[in-house]
């Protein structure tokens, strides 16, 4: 299965098409011949620069240097495994910082009451092979670790990032999978909307017009090119479809994937280029990775094809709004990732 086969299904998903872009860019590039499948890599640096952006996942106050990366935590956590990385992705919803105060009272994110938007642990195996992006739905139930003086309670997992920033939140999600987080990346609005925009844009195609003022998103149907601002407004979209988190997931999902499908065109074809974007990815992130890590972790990944899969979830049954992790099928997965 290639890579355009492969966004083919998540776009079957949502009623989408792969970028005309993208499709001219991977027959001029990579060829379109069978036997020339095996060289359609993908970068996973995409996985983990771009994807720091959706997380946008990914998300807070636009930073460059690392040294003012947050602390992991420390403790009791899982074991170290040697030569596996696995990278956790938080879009924050804060209002602090320029141009986050366009999307709501300030004082209603400000601080502690920022919360992660977008949830995703990205992980590359030893042998630097097919990596697992895992998208965690920021409505799932769990049990929250105590830190902060807040003691361990049932709430939403985004609520940990609420409490104790990303130190709490890697504490919860490491006692939850029993995996461990070996760094982090942050975006807030403004730094997604930068990455997208560095990339140059990410074409989408939908089958019906979306308007929706509070995603502050207009689109005709049919094929559009994203701008940072657009690209953020349909990251964020939860008016459309079903309303579902998991819905939404879908969608960022199937966004992502185009958007690693643009840095790797740039990887293959304009290396320097691609340590460009890499540059305006850590300025417009919260990270422990430098641009040299970010890069050599790209060039290693870059032919593999990454899985993109959602925690197995099931409603609430005291909660129709929220989800639990549906067992045994998520301690099956993350048992795959330690």
């Amino acid at each position: 299965m290639d890579d355009l086969k492969l966004l083919r299904d998540f776009g079957r998903e949502l009623e989408q098409e792969p970028p005309a872009t993208l499709v001219r860019q991977r027959r001029r590039y990579m060829g379109t011949a069978p036997r020339r499948r095996g060289r359609a890599g993908w970068a996973m640096m995409g996985a983990v620069a771009v994807a720091t952006a959706l997380a946008v996942a990914v998300p807070t106050l636009l930073l460059s240097n690392r040294d003012r990366a947050l602390p992991m935590g420390s403790g009791d956590r899982p074991v170290n495994v040697s030569g596996v990385r696995n990278i956790l992705l938080i879009g924050s919803d804060t209002r602090e910082g320029p141009g986050n105060e366009d999307y709501g009272p300030r004082e209603a994110r400000q601080g502690s009451k920022a919360r992660a938007d977008t949830i995703a642990l990205v992980h590359l195996p030893a042998d630097r092979g097919k990596p697992t992006v895992v998208s965690v739905p920021r409505d799932s139930l769990v049990q929250i670790a105590a830190c902060e003086g807040s003691p361990a309670r049932r709430d939403m997992i985004n609520a940990a990032y609420t409490t104790g920033g990303v130190e709490c939140l890697v504490k919860t999600l490491e006692k939850l999978t029993g995996v461990r987080v070996d760094h982090y990346a942050e975006v807030d609005f403004s730094g997604f909307k930068k990455v997208v925009d560095a990339l140059g844009g990410v074409e989408v195609t939908i089958k019906q017009p979306i308007e929706d003022p509070k995603a502050k998103l207009s689109l005709p149907g049919g094929r559009s090119t994203l701008d940072g601002e657009k690209a953020l407004g349909y990251f964020r979209l939860r008016h459309t479809g079903d309303g579902s988190d998991v819905q939404r997931i879908k969608r960022q999902q199937s966004l992502l994937y185009a958007m690693l499908a643009k840095a790797k065109t740039a990887l293959v074809t304009n290396p320097a280029g691609f340590r460009e974007f890499l540059g305006a990815v850590t300025a417009a992130t919260t990270t422990d990775l430098n641009v040299e890590e970010m890069y050599q972790l790209a060039t290693s990944l870059r032919k593999s094809k990454p899985v993109f899969v959602t925690v197995p979830w099931a409603p609430a049954p005291d909660d129709p709004n929220r989800l639990v992790w549906k067992q045994p099928e998520a301690k099956e997965l993350f048992a795959k990732l330690r």
